[in-house]
C-alpha cells in the first residue's frame, strides 16, 4: 500500500472488480487489462476526488462509501447526484478533452477501484468493449441530469424533496421494525437545499410539514420513511 496525501492505493484483485456492474459485461482479455492497469483506492471524508474545471478526471468506481457531486456557480451549489456503492462517476469530460463539469468530494470514507485518465484513455483506445460500457455509463449520467432539470424546472420544493427521499428510501431503505424504511440522513439541511434547488429555510419548513402530517421522522443521523404511499403522490405533482 502507498500513502498519498488523499489517499491510500492497493493493487486490484478479481474481487474488487466482482461488486461493480459496469465491469461484469467485459470479455475475460478486457478484465484482465482492467485489473492490470486499475488500483484500489482508499480515501477519507471530505476528500475532493476531482474538481469543477480540472482537466478531464479518471474513472472511480465505487466499492462502499457515498460521494456528492456538484456544481457551483459563484456562492451557489447545485447537489447534482449521490452515487451509490457499485456505481461510477468521472471522465465524462476525457472524449472531448474538456474541463470536469462538476466536482466530486467524498461524503464518507471510500474504497473505490480508480483509473487514471492516461490509462481509461487506454483502455478506451485498445478494447471496443470497453468503449461501450464507458458510452453506456455517459448516457445514463446524462439521462440523470436531464431529469434533474426538469425536475428542478416542473417541479416545486415539496415535490423537489420528496423525490430525494423516495429515491433514498427506494435504492438504500432499510425495514424498520415500526414500520416503514429508514436510511442514513447523510447530508446536512444546507445540502438537502442544494439538492433540491432551494434555500435552507425552505427544505427546514418542508422537513417540518412532512414531520407533521406523519410521512417521515427525522433524528440527528436517520431520516424514517413512515408513509412511502404518499411521499409518492407528492413526488409525481408537477408545478401548476
Amino acid at each position: 500500500m502507498v500513502n498519498e496525501a488523499n489517499g491510500s492505493y492497493m493493487m486490484v484483485t478479481a474481487d474488487s472488480l466482482s461488486t461493480i456492474q459496469l465491469f461484469k459485461a467485459l470479455s475475460p482479455r478486457t478484465h484482465r487489462c482492467l485489473a492490470e492497469k486499475a488500483v484500489l483506492a482508499v480515501y477519507p471524508t471530505g476528500v475532493d476526488l476531482y474538481r469543477q474545471g480540472d482537466p478531464p478526471s479518471g474513472l472511480f468506481a465505487l466499492q462502499s462509501g457515498r460521494v456528492k457531486l456538484y456544481r457551483r456557480s459563484k456562492e451557489k451549489c447545485q447537489i447534482l447526484a449521490l452515487p451509490l456503492p457499485g456505481d461510477c462517476l468521472g471522465a465524462e469530460s476525457l472524449p472531448t478533452g474538456g474541463l470536469s463539469p462538476y466536482s466530486a468530494t467524498t461524503l464518507t470514507p471510500v474504497k473505490a477501484v480508480t483509473l487514471p485518465a492516461d490509462v481509461l484513455q487506454t483502455l478506451l483506445d485498445e478494447h471496443a468493449d470497453f468503449q461501450e460500457v464507458f458510452l453506456r455509463l455517459i448516457t445514463d449520467r446524462l439521462k440523470q441530469f436531464v431529469t434533474l432539470v426538469h425536475d428542478l424546472a416542473f417541479r416545486d420544493v415539496t415535490s423537489r424533496l420528496a423525490t430525494v427521499l423516495l429515491a433514498r428510501a427506494e435504492l438504500e431503505g432499510r425495514p424498520h421494525e415500526a414500520g416503514g424504511v429508514y436510511f442514513d440522513r447523510l447530508l446536512s439541511q444546507q445540502e438537502y437545499a442544494d439538492m433540491v434547488g432551494t434555500a435552507r429555510e425552505v427544505v427546514y419548513r418542508t422537513f417540518k410539514k412532512f414531520e407533521d402530517d406523519g410521512l417521515v421522522r427525522l433524528t440527528r443521523d436517520t431520516i424514517y420513511i413512515l408513509d412511502l404511499d404518499t411521499l409518492r403522490v407528492i413526488a409525481l405533482q408537477e408545478a401548476r
